[in-house]
């Protein structure tokens, strides 16, 4: 990530310097004040002083400013990052789609991607609020994901499904089962869109201001 750093010290030490010597050149133009007599060579440099004490501050308030927007924009960028993996056709399936006995073989593509794309991610979010979402909601995606295909395996003709192969049938009792594992994963699946959606929202008003945008899709 680029972070364009703060030099800390040496701005702290500029600022120490222009504080003394504003702290100078009062001392020298009269202390206490006296207003009757008034040294003009005195006065200038008080008021030399003065507006360097004021740019140091300004600057450092300047680079504070591009060093916070820095970070956002690195989030910003990472989650641009994920949104591409979590694509609105996911976040479709998610929300809307019911599992049923067939299912298309790259319904879960996207919660894959993200689970090969986490074990390899290295940087995290500079916002631990965001950091924290993004890590329950990959947590929940690879236990989806595991659920899933613990259950439905491909069956060759681009779809998966629970159903043994040649289509065998199975007692009443197997199916009953079956079912009630589909409807845990219903509601997981519900759930990791609500926290999709809790992502991104919190992304929102946490990054708001930085120079880079969001990507959008409609939730």
């Amino acid at each position: 990530m680029n972070l364009k750093m703060v030099p800390e010290y040496p701005n702290r030490i500029a600022r120490i310097g222009s504080v003394l010597a504003l702290l100078g050149s009062l001392i020298w133009v009269q202390w206490p004040i006296n207003y009757a007599s008034f040294n003009i060579a005195a006065v200038i440099l008080l008021i030399a002083t003065f507006v360097t004490w004021v740019s140091t501050e300004i600057s450092d308030y300047r680079e504070g400013e591009i060093f916070n927007d820095n970070i956002k924009s690195d989030d910003v960028d990472k989650l641009n990052s994920i949104i591409k993996i979590i694509d609105r056709n996911q976040f479709y399936i998610l929300k809307q789609k019911s599992i049923e006995t067939y299912m298309d073989a790259d319904d879960y593509k996207g919660l894959q991607s993200l689970i090969y794309y986490k074990q390899n991610d290295i940087f995290h979010f500079h916002n631990v609020k965001i950091q924290a979402i993004y890590e329950k909601f990959s947590n929940e995606a690879l236990e989806f994901y595991m659920s899933f295909f613990g259950l439905y395996t491909y069956d060759g003709h681009g779809r998966s499904t629970w159903r043994p192969s040649g289509d065998r049938y199975v007692s009443d009792e197997v199916y009953k089962e079956i079912q009630h594992e589909i409807a845990v994963l219903n509601r997981k699946a519900s759930s990791l869109a609500e926290r999709w959606e809790e992502l991104i929202n919190l992304s929102r008003q946490e990054l708001k201001g930085a120079s880079k945008a969001i990507e959008r899709y409609e939730l």
